[in-house]
């Protein structure tokens, strides 16, 4: 009996001290993975399980008799224990990969809105303060063809270089950024006529969707012609392209890709070899009725190298993620100005402006600057001073009170006005003393000009100093 007590008790030691034990990298973690049969993890998941490791390669197949093989999705989830340091995250997929950190607003790796980066391996860090334990979510897309997922991470203090993953990928070619494209739009499926709209324009793929590119096009029966001039390196390369409808590709002058007919959904592949210097891509593409969506890629043969992220630096320190299906850009901070171009779910870019409410953003789509609502955007990093651009800079805002507010316990929303249902514009850090330049009739929200952001915060959490005079505070909201 007391052999028992004691294997008992030896037991439970080494269970609670593998509990206990910091995670160095993805070695022993378990993810809750739910698998959805569409490609915005949206709905009920058709299957539910736990994966020992995110290492899959299921080639043309999917991961289950229950998901379909093409156009599905996957969201894995683990509560890990992490000990301080700074750890540095791993993905490769084919097609698309997101890494959240701890529900984070910012991603540490995202591919979903970079097509050049579908089956190379990126990299992204993350700086852990202290012991404890952390949320890590990983988004997984499927579009067709090959489908493959591997992530890992490791802390750099111990693993200072890529441990390599669990199931090695296949090694696929380096996807061509390529540079911009200059891209015509016409209101007929034929390319004829004049173009409606010319944009430069970052990459070929889109996905509109039922709706239509421009609010000067058609849903239906639009085309689209994109031009570019590649500088390369000579060798062998692959071009894959995929559309809902017709689609055509001019290498060099020469018909590589003929497919100008109704929807298939079917990738089509071409082996090329291009010599050193200059190379001339024409695609061409017509949508007839319902979706509308293109995807190019050009890749080399060779190996690959790990890519930092983030993929872009925005001149404010703002980066925009759009949480709508399709968002249009606009020529002006109005609902009624003109659609310059639309923007799909995941997509990222850098923030320019904002019109003094905090209601509409300026974001750089390419070479061009067009506004966004922020109703259908999340804004990162939160609470991130963006500064007022155009016509609508604000007046003076009113002068100081002689009044201060402190920020406590915690960091505070700054509002656009006196009220829970007015838009976040920032964040008052923690501690923060500020000074009061207004309030509202029942002195519960103070106005505050915090180093030249005016905005409101809630009496709840921004404490005003005793000795506070409100008879000096004016009505301002």
């Amino acid at each position: 009996m007391r052999r028992r007590v004691l294997m008992f008790v030896l037991l439970t030691s080494l269970f609670v001290l593998a509990l206990g034990q910091p995670a160095a990298a993805q070695t022993g973690v378990v993810w809750r993975g739910e698998y959805y049969n569409n490609a915005t993890l949206s709905g009920s998941p058709a299957l539910v399980r736990n994966d020992n490791q995110i290492g899959f390669n299921w080639a043309s197949g999917s991961p289950d008799a229950a998901i379909q093989a093409d156009g599905f999705t996957v969201r894995w989830a683990a509560d890990v224990n992490l000990s301080a340091g700074v750890y540095r995250f791993y993905a490769q997929a084919d097609d698309n990969i997101r890494i959240i950190f701890n529900f984070g607003f910012q991603p540490v790796i995202d591919t979903f809105a970079d097509p050049s980066k579908v089956g190379q391996l990126v990299q992204g860090d993350v700086t852990v303060a202290s012991n404890g334990t952390y949320h890590i979510q990983v988004d997984y897309r499927e579009v067709s063809s090959t489908a493959f997922a591997y992530v890992t991470f490791a802390n750099l203090a111990t693993n200072p270089v890529f441990p390599g993953f669990q199931g090695q990928p296949p090694i696929t070619g380096i996807p061509v950024a390529g540079g911009s494209w200059t891209a015509q739009y016409y209101p007929n499926a034929t390319l004829s006529g004049d173009p409606t709209a010319i944009f430069t324009e970052g990459a070929v793929t889109h996905n509109w969707g039922q709706g239509a590119p421009l609010g000067t096009l058609p849903a239906d029966y639009f085309s689209a012609r994109w031009s570019s001039l590649q500088t390369l390196t000579g060798g062998a390369y692959t071009l894959s392209v995929r559309a809902d409808d017709g689609v055509r590709v001019y290498v060099n002058g020469v018909l590589t890709i003929d497919e100008w007919h109704g929807a298939s959904g079917a990738t089509y592949t071409r082996s090329l070899n291009l010599p050193p210097g200059s190379n001339s891509f024409v695609v061409e593409y017509y949508d007839q009725t319902l979706d509308a969506y293109i995807e190019y890629t050009l890749s080399q043969a060779g190996s690959i190298y790990p890519t930092s992220v983030p993929t872009f630096v925005s001149p404010t320190g703002a980066v925009a993620t759009v949480t709508a299906y399709r968002l249009n850009v606009r020529s002006a901070p109005d609902a009624a100005s003109s659609v310059l171009i639309r923007v799909s779910r995941y997509e990222q870019y850098a923030i320019t402006g904002r019109n003094a409410a905090a209601t509409w953003y300026q974001i750089q789509v390419g070479g061009a600057l067009g506004w966004v609502s922020a109703r259908w955007i999340n804004v990162a990093p939160f609470g991130v001073n963006v500064p007022v651009v155009g016509g609508d800079a604000p007046a003076q805002p009113p002068a100081a009170t002689g009044n201060v507010v402190t920020a406590t316990p915690y960091n505070v929303v700054i509002r656009q006005g006196p009220s829970t249902a007015n838009a976040r514009i920032g964040l008052l850090p923690a501690g923060a003393v500020v000074p009061v330049i207004g309030r509202n009739a029942s002195n519960t929200w103070w106005q505050i000009n915090y180093n030249g952001f005016v905005g409101w915060v809630s009496g709840t959490y921004a404490v005003i100093s005793q000795s506070a005079n409100l008879a000096t505070i004016p009505v301002t909201g």
